[in-house]
């Protein structure tokens, strides 16, 4: 069933961005206005654009450390060390009192990781809000949850990072299965800012149905260009069987990323489902040759392969599949259902013992293990099968009744 969904593309900061820029070309001479067009150029993820502005707005504004600052936030928010640094030492060296220098180079070290450093940073940057925000990122990077929880709360304390460390804060509620606290604080920064992108896609991975897909489109709308979020709202859409809108969402994030595998793999999915069999395949294969390690993408090939006739590289890519994840079977099922279609039941059984295995009396392997008895024409032991898996709840109750019944 397809869903009608509709997705806008129409960018939520584009009037605000629109208005900013009117603003700052009535008064060039002007760093506020050329400073508050470049964050919002920033939250908007046009970091080209953002740089320039803010660029602008530090050379009008004399290099204040706090325009400095937002500077070099467009970096870190690229993960772009080498920029970040450049911009750090320029406020180092024109502001060498600053604690905001210190924080600018932790920043720039937790853009590559590197927290030793960054706590080596911020232990000289003493008590100013950017330097606990950046002490409870390396705390949270490092596993102690107690101490980003604790700076978090910290830098809450300040205007100027409240919304950063209450959003820092729900993530790190999120990563410890925290799940009510974070969803409670990310829908409460979003009553103060209901247009904030990263909350926006921080409460849309944690809920589900008509709301996830809700606030991932929030998201979006502010951020096209985010190959995550828009990754993030294909899967959300696909699951709702809403093909068009999920394609338009995953090619979104090809666009700005074209090696996005995640974006690649949920588009091979969008063509399966199509029964674009051929086309899935390329897609699938291309999303594998970046994360060989991605299950979805591997059953999904063994899926396209399986409709294109060529069960034997079917069979090779379930079993991949399975390896990748053994917690799931589904892998192992489909390939036995294919290969019951195939009258292979020495085949299938083979899978089967690996599913029960694993996932011991699993309903569907039972079921399917009385399809290989039928198969085999003993009839005794298909029954025994089809009735065990009626006791274990296995869906399609009427289907295996009627099974019974010819039996």
């Amino acid at each position: 069933m397809r869903v009608p969904l509709e997705i806008s593309t129409a960018r939520a900061q584009e009037p605000i961005i629109a208005r900013l820029r009117e603003a700052a070309q009535a008064q060039p001479r002007n760093p506020e206005a050329r400073h508050e067009l470049g964050m919002a150029l920033l939250r908007a993820g046009r970091f080209g654009e953002a740089r320039r502005e803010l660029e602008q707005a530090a050379s009008l504004g004399r290099n204040a450390p706090e325009l400095l600052f937002d500077l070099a936030r467009v970096a870190f928010a690229e993960g772009n060390y080498r920029n970040a640094i450049a911009v750090c030492k320029r406020l180092r060296r024109l502001h060498s009192a600053s604690p905001l220098g210190h924080a600018c180079e932790a920043w720039a070290e937790l853009s590559r990781g590197r927290v030793a450093l960054a706590l080596y940073a911020i232990e000289k940057a003493g008590d100013h809000p950017e330097a606990w925000l950046a002490r409870a990122e390396a705390h949270r990077l490092q596993g102690a949850w107690e101490e980003a929880t604790q700076a978090f709360e910290r830098a809450r304390q300040s205007e100027s990072t409240r919304d950063r460390a209450e959003l820092g804060l729900a993530k790190l509620y999120a990563s410890r299965g925290r799940r009510e606290e974070a969803i409670a604080l990310l829908r409460q920064l979003l009553e103060r800012d209901p247009e904030n992108p990263d909350a926006a896609y921080e409460l849309g991975r944690l809920v589900g149905g008509e709301e996830e897909r809700m606030w991932l489109m929030r998201a979006v709308r502010a951020r096209p260009a985010w190959p995550e979020a828009q990754t993030a709202l294909g899967e959300a859409l696909l699951s709702a069987s809403a093909l068009d809108e999920a394609e338009a969402a995953f090619q979104q994030a090809l666009s700005a990323r074209p090696e996005h595998a995640p974006a690649l793999s949920g588009l091979g999915r969008v063509q399966l489902a199509r029964k674009e069999f051929s086309r899935a395949e390329s897609t699938l294969r291309r999303a594998l040759a970046l994360v060989p390690n991605d299950a979805q993408a591997a059953l999904a090939l063994a899926d396209a392969l399986a409709h294109l006739g060529r069960t034997e590289e079917a069979f090779e890519n379930y079993r991949s599949a399975f390896s990748m994840d053994p917690r799931n079977p589904t892998p192992l099922l489909r390939a036995a259902r294919l290969a019951i279609e195939n009258k292979r039941d020495v085949l299938a059984s083979g899978f089967l013992d690996s599913v029960l295995r694993h996932h011991p009396a699993h309903p569907e392997a039972l079921v399917l293990y009385g399809e290989v008895m039928r198969l085999r024409g003993d009839r005794a032991r298909a029954r025994e099968f089809f009735r065990q898996a009626l006791e274990r709840g296995a869906p399609e109750r009427e289907r295996i009744e009627a099974a019974l019944r010819e039996l």
